[in-house]
């Protein structure tokens, strides 16, 4: 299952895509889960507050770490390197003459890795991060 949040970075709407899957607990009663992320604790809530912070957070001069002069994957990176357990970022433009869909762009998680190892992206360490402990963001 995927959930989808959207995310607000400078004046582009983004949104995050969340692979999540329902797991057995304690007494065999299922618990929606992350999926494929080594600390598989999910809550919409949490995400949520996490995402209002990166964008309350967001600043030119935090962007000056990734590449510079491409908008889209630089905020890409920005997000990614906050939201360490999305499975792809989309973004979405409508037209402004007619308010129709112009254009939807995604990225996967596995293009995102694939770009930071190919132009040698220096990213924040973020190995220690769990959504359910606010101490472990790197805003």
């Amino acid at each position: 299952m995927q959930i989808t949040k959207k995310i607000k970075i400078n004046s582009n709407d983004y949104y995050i895509i969340v692979d999540v899957e329902y797991k057995k607990q304690e007494k065999d009663l299922p618990q929606l889960c992350l999926k494929n992320y080594k600390e598989d604790y999910w809550d919409g809530g949490d995400c949520s507050i996490l995402i209002e912070e990166v964008e309350k957070n967001y600043t030119q001069e935090k962007l000056e770490q990734y590449n510079k002069g491409i908008g889209f994957m630089t905020d890409v990176l920005y997000i990614y390197n906050r939201i360490p357990f999305i499975s792809g970022i989309k973004c979405i433009y409508i037209s402004s003459k007619d308010n129709v869909l112009y254009i939807e762009d995604y990225i996967s998680k596995q293009e995102i890795d694939k770009y930071i190892k190919d132009f040698n992206v220096k990213m924040n360490d973020n190995s220690h991060f769990k959504l359910m402990d606010a101490r472990t963001w790197r805003l």
